[in-house]
């Protein structure tokens, strides 16, 4: 469904996984998301974000490489 200026309709808590979302993959620490959210534990916002912390882990180890190739 699009709303009037044809954007989807959003929930607050579509925009709520959206926000934590970005900040994740801007590298923004868990611990500091999750107060952002209200989770009394990081331990929530990891389970709930899990797939967004699998990314950021793929793209440390791709910068980890890089670092090294650039070294040598």
């Amino acid at each position: 469904m699009l709303d009037v200026q044809g954007l989807p309709h959003a929930r607050p808590h579509d925009l709520r996984h959206i926000h934590a979302t970005t900040l994740l993959l801007a590298g923004v620490p868990v611990h500091v998301v999750a107060a952002r959210l209200g989770h009394a534990d990081p331990a929530i916002t990891l389970r709930v974000y899990a797939h967004v912390i699998t990314e950021q882990a793929a793209t440390a180890a791709d910068v980890f490489a890089e670092a090294l190739r650039s070294t040598a």
